[in-house]
Order: structure tokens, then C-alpha cells, then sequence
């Protein structure tokens, strides 16, 4: 599939039908608080074993009483928690979020402290370690608070909070949906697979990028409110419609088109359509109902399009960070 400008691209009216609303997704940005976390691997070339050391620093002023982060991990297997390495006045709990997917709750014991300017527990920080109880290789790519790096690094995926709660702002763990619309590990609205293929593609141009986020986004959120109402009728439907065409329009405007083979980024579009089967219900929702397509410079549905760019300037102004 090609896109042309100026035509009315009808090879994707059905997308067209089918594609959402952008999601504004809102991380949690770790310097609201005054705390910040670091991570390293003790053993980065294991293949077998997952051994990691944190370290909290408080930026505060004050001594903080509470305070609590969460690593999150992959198994598939009867895994071994080694708890007995070096966690000094930590309590810690195993929740289980999914069949797949769990998190190491840490907080801290009762009468202990994080002095002000001062690192928890230590500048050596914890260490802990996991790994299959019979020695199977650990997927470690799949653990979303992992990392590899030998040395000490900033990370945003540990959950930090004041309190003994960990609050999870930045990915939603809903086993139903992420059957259906794959994983989202970084919390951005985009499938991981199609945010490899983008990546990959296109990895120079912050604009192009953008584009194919924003209509990515829009295909997710269609996926995400026609799961929740399948039974949605067409004014419900149409705004989902408007964004989506929007999104082509963006990707023809940035020369985007050439930029990524659009087959293999139809293709996975489709994947998730076939895995839903939703599409003879949205096919039936349209019949005899037109779809909007060059809905910006057609100026078409203006306080869509305004809400619409909105996001997409949002999503091309942290490409532009990267």
C-alpha cells in the first residue's frame, strides 16, 4: 500500500473505520519527588541469572521515613528470588500482576530512614538476584525494569514513591488487553513491535517518526475503546475515525511514506485485527456512513483535528529529545 496526495486512499477506508483516539500518556517523572534511583547488572553477560544492585538517593532536605520501589520482571518458570544477598532495612513482597509478569515490592522497615542528601541505603546501594530454580536461560530483554549496564545509571522504572505503596502511573497491566494489543513497556501508546519497526526504519527524522506514533497511537486506542464497547454505535465510532485520518495525512505531509515499508507496518496492524475479530461488528457500524480522510486540509472536523495535533505536536516534541 502507497500513499498519494490528493487521493481520497481508498485501499484504507477500512482502516480508516476501524482506527482510535489518541491516548495521552502521562510518565511518571521521577524529579516531582525528591527521590531518584539507580541501577546497574552485576553479572551483565549471565544468561542465566538476573543480579541487580539499586540505589536510592533522597534530594531532600529532609529524613524521609517512607519511601518504597518496585522491580518488575518476566518468568515463565519457577523462579528463585535470592533475598539473602544485602537489602538492609527493606520489607519486600513478590506481587504477582499477570500469568507472566511480577514485581519485587520493596519498603522500608519500621524506625528506618533516608537521611537528606544521602544515598539508601548506601552509595553501594542493594543487591538481589533471580534466575529459574532449574537454570533455564532468563529472558532478561523481557523484564521491564531491567538493565545491562555494569555501572550505576539513572532509571525511571522502579516505581518510586514516598509512601510503602508503589504507584504504577506509567504502564497498565490488564492481561485481556495486552493479549490483544501486544506489550507497551516504555508506556508510550505504541505496540513495542511497531515501535521497533519505526525505530528501525526511520531512526534520523523526528518528524517521520512522530507521524507513524501518532497514527500508531490511533490504532491502539480504537482497539482499547472498541474492546470496552463493542456495541458502539457510528457517532461513537466516528471520532476514532477522524484522528486515524489524520495520522495519514500527517505521514504523507512528513514524506513518510517512503520512509518505512508500509506492508509490514499493515501487517501488523492487522495482526492485532485478526486476534480481536472485531471486524465484521465495525464493518456493520459503517455501512452506508461516510468516513472523513483528508480531514486537515480538507478542514474537516476542526475541533478534532485541534485536539489531534495537539498530541501529535506532544509526541514530536519528545522525538525531538531522543
Amino acid at each position: 500500500m502507497s500513499f498519494k496526495k490528493g487521493n481520497p486512499m481508498k485501499p484504507i477506508y477500512k482502516i480508516g473505520c476501524i482506527l482510535g483516539m489518541l491516548i495521552v500518556v502521562t510518565s511518571v517523572n521521577a524529579n516531582l519527588i525528591p527521590l531518584t534511583a539507580e541501577i546497574r547488572n552485576e553479572q551483565p553477560y549471565s544468561l542465566d541469572n538476573n543480579t541487580i544492585r539499586i540505589r536510592v538517593f533522597n534530594h531532600s532536605m529532609d529524613t524521609l521515613k517512607e519511601l518504597s520501589f518496585c522491580y518488575r520482571f518476566h518468568a515463565n518458570k519457577e523462579f528463585i528470588f535470592e533475598h539473602d544477598w544485602y537489602l538492609p532495612n527493606l520489607n519486600y513482597k513478590i506481587d504477582t500482576l499477570t500469568d507472566t509478569t511480577y514485581q519485587i515490592h520493596f519498603w522500608l522497615k519500621q524506625n528506618a530512614s533516608v537521611a537528606p542528601n544521602k544515598y539508601f541505603p548506601n552509595k553501594s546501594g542493594i543487591v538481589f538476584g533471580l534466575h529459574y530454580r532449574y537454570w533455564f536461560p532468563w529472558e532478561h530483554q523481557l523484564d521491564y525494569s531491567f538493565s545491562s549496564n555494569p555501572s550505576f545509571e539513572n532509571t525511571e522504572k522502579l516505581f518510586l514513591s514516598m509512601t510503602n505503596e508503589c504507584y504504577d502511573e506509567t504502564v497498565v497491566i490488564d492481561t485481556a488487553r495486552i493479549k490483544i494489543l501486544g506489550y507497551d513497556k516504555d508506556g508510550n501508546g505504541v505496540r513495542d513491535d511497531l515501535d521497533s519497526l519505526i525505530d528501525a526504519n526511520i531512526p534520523d527524522s523526528p518528524e517521520k517518526r512522530a507521524a507513524y506514533r501518532y497514527l500508531a497511537q490511533a490504532i491502539q486506542n480504537q482497539w482499547i475503546a472498541f474492546y470496552d464497547n463493542p456495541q458502539m454505535t457510528y457517532e461513537e465510532m466516528r471520532p476514532y475515525a477522524v484522528f486515524t485520518s489524520l495520522g495519514i495525512e500527517l505521514i504523507a505531509e512528513s514524506n513518510a511514506e517512503s520512509s518505512l515499508d508500509f506492508s509490514l507496518f499493515e501487517a501488523r496492524l492487522f495482526n492485532t485485527m485478526e486476534r480481536i475479530m472485531f471486524g465484521d461488528k465495525i464493518d456493520r457500524i459503517f455501512i452506508g456512513n461516510y468516513l472523513p480522510v483528508a480531514v486537515k486540509s480538507d478542514r474537516q472536523y476542526a475541533n478534532l483535528v485541534d485536539t489531534g495535533m495537539n498530541g501529535y505536536n506532544e509526541i514530536l516534541r519528545l522525538e525531538r529529545m531522543k
